[in-house]
């Protein structure tokens, strides 16, 4: 009996160290365990503080973004007001000329006419330096461009308009002579 005293012994201190391995493996990875939770804590922790610095950063730029559209805005309207005060100040210029166009004598605008007939672009003839029956005027040719201040001498007893360069004969020398003898001074 003695050896099955023995055999029984040995049996209980196996198992007692079977247990205290056991005890000490789940110890081991309870530590291991709690270590891991610690590392992904602080992994999801640090990954939060990313996200959050992220969404800041966007939030900025975003907030830069929109000052910049409003500042562009304000730019806009600042270049419109200007553009309708230029546009309203050129309709002004516009309206005084009409005005002084409405107000030149009824022979001058006859004699203005007679000479847009010949013009090219009639609507484009711009006069300069008349008096009486003689004057200049400026026109835009087939290309599109403007000739030049040419003189114009309009004859009554003939209604007829003879302009400078138009038919070759009258040159400057020629319209310049006429110029004298029929223009006033």
């Amino acid at each position: 009996m003695k050896n099955i005293y023995i055999i029984l012994g040995i049996v209980v201190l196996v198992m007692i160290g079977v247990v205290w391995k056991s005890n000490s493996d789940r110890k081991a990875r309870e530590e291991a365990l709690a270590q891991q939770t610690q590392q992904h804590n602080q992994k999801m922790a640090q990954l939060e503080a990313e996200n959050q610095a992220r969404l800041a950063q966007e939030a900025k730029d975003k907030a830069q973004k929109e000052q910049a559209r409003i500042e562009s805005n304000k730019q806009a309207k600042i270049e419109q007001a200007n553009f309708d005060k230029d546009h309203q100040v050129v309709s002004n210029q516009a309206t005084v000329e009409k005005k002084a166009e409405d107000d030149k004598p009824d022979k001058i605008k006859e004699i203005e006419n007679k000479v847009k007939e010949l013009a090219f672009d009639p609507d484009s003839a711009k006069f300069r330096n008349q008096k009486g029956n003689c004057g200049e005027v400026n026109a835009k040719n087939r290309f599109g461009g403007y000739t030049g201040f040419k003189m114009y001498i309009y004859d009554d007893k003939t209604d007829m308009v003879t302009i400078e360069d138009l038919d070759k004969f009258y040159d400057h020398g020629m319209m310049k002579i006429l110029w004298d003898a029929r223009c006033p001074n």
